[in-house]
């Protein structure tokens, strides 16, 4: 009998490492957030808001990223998806009308530079090392050091009043533009 506990459980087991596998395909963007609802959208910047070194200096080191945000119009909702229909005009998502966003980074010009941790494996362990996330200010760019499945770099120049750009909100525990793209 409790051979068969262990039989089921060696499946179960394998079914979980076959699923979290399927979960870490490399060149996926974003797909830990896969399922949340998300909304990609063109907007301009009415206006920004920009917080002050104070803020988020400590000393010489940059302790996080500014809480910068903008009063943008959505210009065109381009597409809706993901596990549930969320209300996004619930927040002032909605073609036409402006609202105010907080940038996950910042408005100002960035470098992301996504940085794979190392993984090794000692007999049936495996371990991964995580990169701890790291901002520092280098050649007029905010500098934002994460850990990722590939090693890439992402500049945003950042954004003006008047700018005109594509981002794709995902609703998680708090909704704040990451990566946009600038348009014409």
């Amino acid at each position: 009998m409790k051979q068969k506990y262990y039989y089921i459980l060696g499946i179960i087991a394998i079914i979980g490492v076959i699923i979290i596998s399927g979960c870490v395909q490399q060149g996926k963007p974003e797909p830990q957030m896969a399922l949340s609802p998300y909304v990609e959208f063109e907007a301009t910047v009415v206006s920004l808001s920009l917080e002050n070194p104070e803020g988020y200096y400590e000393g010489n080191e940059i302790y996080r990223a500014p809480k910068d945000s903008a009063v943008i119009k959505i210009n065109k909702i381009i597409e809706t998806g993901g596990s549930s229909n969320f209300d996004w005009s619930s927040i002032g998502i909605e073609e036409g009308k402006e609202v105010s966003l907080d940038f996950k980074y910042t408005v100002r010009p960035t470098k992301i530079i996504t940085i794979v941790g190392e993984t090794t494996q000692s007999g049936d362990t495996v371990s991964h090392t995580i990169v701890p996330t790291e901002i520092t200010f280098e050649d007029n760019y905010f500098v934002f050091r994460e850990n990722g499945n590939s090693e890439t770099e992402t500049i945003l120049p950042g954004l003006q009043k008047g700018t005109k750009f594509k981002t794709k909100l995902w609703k998680t525990f708090e909704v704040k533009v990451g990566k946009y793209e600038i348009i014409s």
